[in-house]
């Protein structure tokens, strides 16, 4: 039975019942028999639509997605243009750029790129373990080889180029009973060890071998209540054992980073546990946390960042109708805690993660039921998080990348979303907030490689969005700017002003962005579009400084550009590129002049000629004149006309060519 439960009667035929199920079954006899018509889609269906203006046509849901049919069922073709996906967890490793690691609600195990030319589409995103996809992480020691897993504790340890996978999951000991692996049991990758991880089941194991072998360095860490555990049993009904039904589970591991021998592990049914010996002993301290309701699943554990006492906790109780977020903060390893989340706070949904920032201690992320909460004060006040229209979705995971400083969003119903730098956000103190007027510093700013890619994909296809090109301007307005003048500028060393950005005059925080370009040449006119001058010159890499004026007050901030890490090109090999540029540009702009001074002369010949009285013979000499001169001018540029393309090749278009290879 599970949870399918539908029957839809096609709206033109009361014999033709549709019923969703692992298959999606189809009668035409009234219900006397069933045959499935899925073949080709997913699985796991929830329901169906019948157009009833055209019953052969069917849209049905399923845990893989939308799937359409316009033959009654024969053919399913998948609707791939839904960013809808359902990720549990999510990792990362350190290429450039780096990639996303994460596991899908009944829908295996990926990788994918955080950005690529052209845009990220579903073709750049690699299946590397089947079944629902939970935790999985790149092995720090080998990027080569990653963890996965499926429902139940099924880890594997996977070879990413020939997809080879090695089951790795603890086993039961000599006449055990089998053990009790969550649904989503959790892996835990050593932060301090490489080689080491952690996987619960009731439970904690350890590995030092990557999975080879196992020691078991707790005695079982949950409530073990028999109660709870009797998920082979059925109540009469047909017997589901998915794994989703076993409990008694430990559902959160945390290793310290500051100290390998303190270990928090927390349970599905109200336990949090910690070791300050390497599991030696344990210590159960949920009993220290005032206010916090029996029984609460202990969603998230995040070790603190930079001391080995300090510990942070989600609990969740939607399965007992308490929608409420828990979240709390201890900083002597589970003696005394703080809630995070008070009465009257604005956070909404019962809460899957929390965070704290690599850098600034006060910096949390909250991930709940509905959307993301960031905290700039350690927990004291929250607010949620709406940046690029991110919705009131549940986050389940977090996690942020040391080198590039993104915050990467593991949501289910929006599959994954990325902030670009967080920088400012760790700048963002009560002092910076109580200034008038403040810009907040962001990391170095890379000039990518100008790589091509991409191709035109259509709406059946979604194409996620690479980060910006542009160098990124963050700053702070204590009010909205209403009256005077407003202007951002970029100076170079010298102080010359190289760029000036449109600014945002709202109260709060702003980001605008430059091109790190000088202004593109101006372009003789003619009958052809000049596509190789669009762009100005990039300048280069170095420091610069952002200049705000606003009224009479200046205000300014440094801004590093560095090169891509990928580049192979020297700083003489830019040097040479923006000298020959600024070439290029010059004698484009001489070209103009010229052109535009060519035009003039024809102009006034023309005008001059139409004054004379017919028949005079200066009018024909000037006529004649205004003929050789756009003889010349025609050797200059293109003058068919026919559309932006025209096939004609003139100076203009063979300076322009050779601007556009050239920047």
């Amino acid at each position: 039975p599970f949870y399918f439960a539908n029957l839809i009667v096609d709206p033109k035929d009361e014999n033709r019942i549709f019923k969703p199920d692992g298959p999606l079954v189809v009668s035409s006899d009234g219900g006397q028999s069933f045959s499935g018509i899925s073949n080709g889609a997913h699985g796991d269906f929830h329901d169906v639509w019948i157009d009833p203006t055209s019953t052969d046509r069917v849209i049905t849901g399923d845990d893989g997605g939308v799937w359409y049919s316009y033959d009654g069922g024969n053919k399913w073709w998948k609707g791939d243009n839904l960013p809808v996906s359902q990720f549990y967890h999510v990792s990362l490793d350190n290429d450039r750029p780096y990639h996303v690691y994460g596991g899908l609600q009944d829908n295996s195990s990926w990788v994918g790129d955080s950005e690529y030319p052209g845009g990220i589409t579903n073709s750049r995103w690699e299946n590397m373990y089947g079944g629902d996809g939970f935790w999985m992480f790149v092995d720090p020691t080998d990027q080569n080889y990653l963890y996965a897993e499926s429902q139940g504790g099924d880890i594997v340890r996977v070879n990413r180029k020939t997809h080879e996978t090695r089951p790795i999951k603890p086993l039961p000991r000599y006449q055990e009973k089998k053990l009790r692996f969550n649904w989503n049991a959790p892996i835990h990758v050593s932060p301090t060890r490489n080689g080491t991880l952690y996987v619960g089941s009731q439970f904690l194991f350890r590995t030092r071998d990557f999975g080879q072998t196992w020691d078991r360095i707790s005695p079982d860490l949950s409530t073990n209540d028999p109660s709870k555990q009797l998920q082979e049993q059925s109540g009469g009904v047909t017997v589901d054992n998915s794994a989703a039904e076993t409990h008694e589970t430990i559902y959160a591991i945390a290793e310290s980073p500051k100290d390998p021998n303190v270990i928090w592990a927390g349970t599905d049914d109200g336990n949090l546990q910690v070791t300050r010996d390497g599991g030696k002993a344990w210590s159960n301290v949920v009993g220290n946390i005032a206010g916090l309701p029996k029984s609460a699943w202990v969603s998230y554990v995040d070790a603190g960042h930079f001391d080995p006492g300090t510990v942070y906790a989600t609990f969740d109780l939607h399965t007992f109708g308490d929608m409420r977020p828990y979240a709390y903060k201890s900083t002597d390893y589970g003696k005394t805690w703080k809630s995070l989340i008070e009465a009257g706070s604005p956070v909404r949904g019962y809460a899957h993660v929390i965070r704290q920032d690599l850098v600034n201690p006060n910096l949390l992320f909250l991930g709940t039921e509905f959307g993301l909460w960031i905290s700039l004060d350690g927990g004291a006040q929250w607010s949620r998080y709406k940046g690029g229209d991110f919705p009131a979705v549940a986050v389940r995971d977090l996690a942020i990348h040391p080198r590039d400083n993104d915050l990467v969003i593991a949501t289910h119903g929006r599959g994954i979303w990325i902030i670009d730098d967080i920088t400012p956000l760790r700048a963002l103190t009560p002092a910076t907030l109580a200034q008038d007027v403040v810009f907040v510093r962001a990391r170095p700013t890379a000039q990518k490689i100008l790589a091509g890619g991409g191709w035109v994909n259509g709406d059946a296809s979604y194409v996620g969005d690479n980060s910006t090109d542009a160098a990124v301007i963050t700053y702070y307005l204590k009010k909205r700017h209403i009256f005077g003048d407003m202007k951002i500028e970029v100076l170079d060393a010298s102080g010359h002003v190289v760029g000036t950005v449109p600014s945002t005059k709202r109260r709060g925080l702003s980001r605008v962005t430059w091109s790190m370009r000088l202004p593109p040449p101006k372009v003789p006119p003619a009958a052809s579009a000049a596509f190789g001058a669009a762009y100005g010159p990039r300048v280069l890499p170095g420091a610069y400084t952002v200049k705000m004026t606003k009224d009479d007050k200046v205000y300014t901030m440094p801004l590093q550009l560095v090169s891509d890490p990928r580049e192979t090109h020297t700083m003489a090999d830019r040097q040479a590129q923006l000298a020959l540029a600024t070439k290029l540009v010059g004698m484009l702009g001489d070209m103009s002049f010229a052109v535009e001074r060519m035009n003039g002369v024809r102009s006034d010949l023309e005008d001059r000629a139409s004054r004379l009285p017919a028949g005079d013979p200066l009018a024909q000499r000037l006529r004649d004149a205004s003929s050789s001169a756009d003889v010349m001018r025609k050797k200059i540029v293109a003058t068919k006309e026919g559309g932006m393309i025209t096939g004609e090749e003139r100076l203009r278009e063979n300076l322009t060519d050779l601007y556009g290879a050239v920047v």
